[in-house]
């Protein structure tokens, strides 16, 4: 439809006379008179009684477009004059053009749609790609894009209209909820200039799409060397979505090669973490701990083990939190102030958290 409208806010800077498109109920879907848009022509039953591609009226010449053997629209101008028909043909064959590329445009998707699902036998996708003008060879990066159902059709819509003018950013719509960037990073040939890309682009989408008032989530996979490898990066991507969210679900933008041990921990079976649990917290003594204490724990290791910031941040007396630690070490057997029981606990408050989520039956797991 919008390419519809495009092709007639074209010919009305080439056309004086008003031009316009029908649908096949005789309803106006685009005009260059945007007045007339919606409105239903008067006289298109009789023209669609007639069996010629032509018809006019007193004052509008009218032609009917098929698409393959289908009749799709019809087009008509104001204007009855021989030269009438010369314009409306060329008009009728510029929008069959759009709307084969649009077909066009869509087969593109599912096939990189079924590339990312690895649904798409490896041999034979370069052959498939270059009838879609894809290069297979340079490096790619995929990022998911997560928003609300409400916000995706506007988000795809937005993230096209960023990579309107570039060959370098392929944007697909994969759910109600996902849209995907697959970005060309040729330009990425150092690991720093590697590393700074791949920030900027995650943080230029969030941006974009922000300012727009849509809330998403953007998560990051890996450079790819080629694109028959995107399903690898675009499954990374995932992996990130994933972890941010098991971990860290107040994040935004979450990278497959940054998120350090919630990745290790998320790739450990179930009995193997909760055997873990009960090495490290027997007992259940992690569930003695009451609400102050843990908040205390968290804000200790946020201040990289600092009892003075840690103090000072809470609004308590040093004493108030040696006391509160030594009830952590006394419950758990792991004194915090020391490295190696604090790296343990924290590892294992992760370990935790991936396995309440994974007994929690009403949360909705990412897909």
């Amino acid at each position: 439809m919008e390419e519809i409208k495009k092709c007639m806010r074209q010919v009305k800077s080439i056309m004086s006379a008003s031009c316009g498109v029908l649908d096949t109920s005789g309803r106006i879907l685009a005009s260059t008179n945007e007045d007339d848009e919606n409105e239903i022509d008067p006289s298109f039953r009789a023209v669609m009684s007639g069996d010629d591609l032509f018809a006019s009226t007193a004052d509008r010449t009218y032609h009917k477009v098929f698409i393959g053997e289908q009749l799709k629209y019809v087009i008509y101008v104001e204007n009855t004059d021989p030269d009438a028909k010369v314009c409306i043909q060329l008009i009728a064959e510029w929008l069959k053009t759009l709307v084969k590329e649009k077909g066009t445009d869509a087969e593109k998707a599912i096939f990189i749609r079924n590339v990312l699902l690895d649904n798409e036998i490896r041999s034979e996708i370069p052959m498939v790609a270059r009838g879609y003008k894809i290069d297979c060879k340079e490096p790619r990066l995929v990022l998911v894009v997560r928003t609300g159902a409400e916000d995706s059709a506007e988000a795809f819509e937005i993230l096209q209209n960023l990579y309107t003018d570039s060959d370098e950013a392929t944007v697909i719509s994969m759910d109600d909820t996902t849209t995907i960037v697959i970005v060309d990073a040729t330009e990425t040939l150092k690991d720093e200039e590697r590393d700074a890309f791949i920030d900027e682009t995650g943080s230029g989408i969030l941006t974009c799409l922000n300012s727009e008032g849509c809330n998403a989530k953007v998560a990051i996979g890996s450079v790819v060397p080629s694109f028959l490898d995107i399903s690898k990066s675009y499954a990374d991507a995932m992996t990130a979505l994933k972890v941010s969210k098991i971990f860290n679900g107040e994040t935004d933008i979450s990278r497959y090669d940054k998120l350090g041990l919630g990745r290790l921990i998320y790739q450990l079976p179930k009995p193997l973490c909760e055997m873990f649990i009960r090495e490290v917290f027997p007992n259940d003594a992690f569930k003695s701990l009451d609400e102050e204490t843990r908040t205390t724990i968290d804000t200790f290791f946020a201040n990289d083990l600092n009892g003075s910031e840690t103090s000072r941040e809470l609004f308590v007396h040093r004493n108030t939190l040696v006391y509160r630690l030594e009830k952590v070490k006394t419950k758990t057997g792991l004194d915090l102030r020391k490295f190696d029981d604090a790296v343990l606990f924290k590892m294992a408050t992760m370990v935790r958290t991936y396995i309440d989520y994974l007994n929690d039956t009403n949360d909705n797991k990412i897909r």
